[in-house]
């Protein structure tokens, strides 16, 4: 559409667009809100990129969106040890240095130990050397399905079940395979939804974008669009605070 506006009555040559206020627009001719990456997508907040620095705010930080390898190398410049670190845990760990100019003590936990091979997948085997493939995870849903045969399988499971795992080699806590059937078994009987993925920021956005009847009959290209627009906007990427974005994808 180069050389084009598009308008709510339809498409238009610019010069006979005339006087207008950009507000009366449900779309602005913009990679950005269309859905279709730029060479930098903070290009379109006003004052331009936002740029990772240790002198930052943390109001900054937390309003504003970065990549994952944006925010490991970032982290490394600080001298934050991130191993193997999910993107929301290294946010958390670059927020704690910009509150307090310290560099967060983390000792990442690894799954396996170099040079070991991976664990014999029995029930009462201890939880040493994980490997999270397909056989880890049949092994552990045969468990499951021992004791409960017609259970069914939950959004998020997989994520939260390794969540606890981490957690409980963090803590140096023995368990076995059989103890972490248990808890996978727990999450799948919970009631409702588990919670939100922590650092699936987008497709969080997405299943809320989707849930307000609002957008009963948006595309996924618009849901991108919305996605995108909320991205290159200052602020929390919730959908509760895409709402109160001044300019929104129609139909949002």
């Amino acid at each position: 559409m180069r050389g084009m506006v598009r308008s709510v009555r339809g498409d238009l040559a610019p010069d006979a667009l005339g006087v207008t206020d950009a507000h009366d627009h449900l779309l602005l001719a913009s990679p950005a809100i269309l859905g279709t990456p730029l060479d930098d997508e903070h290009a379109v907040i006003e004052g331009g990129p936002m740029e990772l620095d240790p002198a930052m705010s943390v109001s900054d930080f937390e309003s504003s969106y970065f990549y994952a390898a944006d925010l490991k190398r970032f982290a490394r410049e600080l001298g934050i040890t991130i191993g193997n670190a999910r993107k929301h845990e290294i946010e958390s760990l670059i927020l704690e240095f910009l509150r307090t100019g310290q560099v967060p003590e983390h000792h990442p936990v690894k799954p396996r130990q170099a040079g070991r091979p991976r664990d014999v997948l029995t029930p009462a085997t201890l939880v040493v050397n994980y490997v999270g493939d397909k056989r880890t995870k049949s092994l552990l849903l045969e468990i499951v399905r021992s004791w409960s045969p017609t259970i069914a399988d939950k959004s998020g499971q997989w994520y939260w079940l390794n969540d606890w795992r981490r957690q409980q080699q963090a803590a140096g806590t023995k368990f076995t395979y059989e103890d972490l059937a248990a808890r996978l078994r727990q999450l799948m009987e919970t009631d409702g939804w588990l919670p939100q993925i922590p650092s699936a920021r987008m497709n969080n956005f997405l299943t809320d974008f989707r849930a307000d009847p609002a957008n009963s009959v948006a595309s996924r290209d618009e849901a991108m669009a919305a996605w995108q627009l909320l991205k290159a906007s200052k602020g929390p990427k919730t959908y509760e605070h895409y709402k109160s974005l001044p300019r929104r994808c129609a139909g949002a």
